[in-house]
């Protein structure tokens, strides 16, 4: 299958280098008006990117480059029919300092016969251009009602070939919550495996909406066999990641609030100090609270529950979460 993207040169963007990537490891006769190098491993300086390179960037082997066929804007007029599908990845950015909208969509739009270009806007503002929506199959990230009719939903995913296949078990965690909290800008603090690790030892991470709803800190989260404590999830647009498992996370979200705050979870020091009478019954029970903290038996009596909803978390994760979706969202 022979696929043209049609990408952006403005830096990362999240929605448009995951579906490259898709690409990039699937089985296809690639084209592009621009290679998107950061994605590979010879890529220098990748922390100073979005996001400081985490997750995508610098992942993919160099060889892969081979496999890219870099053409011209004319060249791409002058072929434009030989193409299976055709992605514009990063419909609202430019290239070239041009808008990709105005420099290639309609020249390509004009030319091509009896086929549908395919629009990906992954931008956090909920605006579409109709024109083009009109004239191609747009997908949107941030998707609301309104817009059904001339959008279809899309969302983030987490780069299928980098999952781990070493994760901890429920039983392996040590910590309740994983301290990245991105409602507090001092938690920013990690580096890229430092990052993974903190959410690998834990039970639960916060994640939030920010600037979108969509957020790769979810699918990061999840690749971690971590569950998400997702405050406000309640207010989602019904088509914005509108596959997420939204009962699935208000059930979590509930246990993890109960578990922070019921005391029926936690063994407090006058509870061990009546269990475990002694005259040093202080220090005994700083050492009990410890070691229950330590082997994570504050929540012992939740332990399954945890596990059941995160089996179903990764079922859905593996099912949905992975860029291996993009087969299905884009008809492929």
């Amino acid at each position: 299958m022979k696929v043209l993207l049609i990408n952006s040169d403005e830096g990362p963007d999240y929605l448009a280098d995951l579906i490259n990537y898709y690409f990039i490891t699937g089985s296809y006769e690639l084209f592009t008006n621009h290679r998107l190098d950061f994605l590979f491993d010879d890529y220098g300086n990748k922390e100073n990117l979005y996001g400081k390179g985490f997750t995508l960037y610098g992942k993919l082997s160099q060889n892969s480059k081979k496999n890219i066929t870099v053409l011209s804007s004319q060249q791409i007029k002058d072929s434009i029919n030989d193409y299976d599908q055709i992605i514009f990845t990063s419909i609202q950015r430019k290239v070239k300092n041009s808008p990709v909208k105005e420099d290639l969509f309609w020249s390509i739009h004009k030319n091509l016969k009896l086929k549908n270009i395919i629009v990906v806007d992954g931008e956090d503002n909920l605006k579409i251009d109709q024109s083009i929506a009109d004239k191609s199959l747009y997908f949107k990230r941030e998707l609301i009602k309104k817009n059904i009719s001339i959008a279809k939903p899309i969302s983030f995913s987490f780069p299928k070939y980098e999952i781990t296949k070493s994760v901890k078990t429920t039983n392996e965690k040590s910590q309740l919550l994983a301290p990245m909290d991105p409602r507090y800008l001092n938690s920013y603090i990690f580096d890229e495996k430092s990052y993974f690790d903190q959410y690998a030892r834990s039970l639960f991470g916060v994640t939030i909406k920010k600037a979108g709803w969509d957020c790769m800190r979810h699918y990061e989260i999840l690749s971690q066999n971590t569950l998400l404590y997702f405050p406000g999830i309640i207010e989602k647009p019904e088509l914005t990641m509108c596959e997420f498992p939204l009962d699935l996370q208000l059930e979590t979200n509930s246990l993890f609030e109960s578990l922070l705050t019921g005391d029926s979870n936690i063994d407090s020091v006058e509870k061990i100090r009546l269990r475990y009478y002694t005259k040093n019954y202080a220090l005994r029970s700083i050492k009990r609270v410890k070691t229950k903290l330590t082997k994570l038996n504050l929540i012992e009596n939740n332990i399954n529950k945890i596990e059941t909803l995160n089996n179903e978390f990764q079922n859905w994760f593996q099912k949905n979460g992975t860029t291996a979706i993009y087969k299905k969202i884009l008809d492929l």
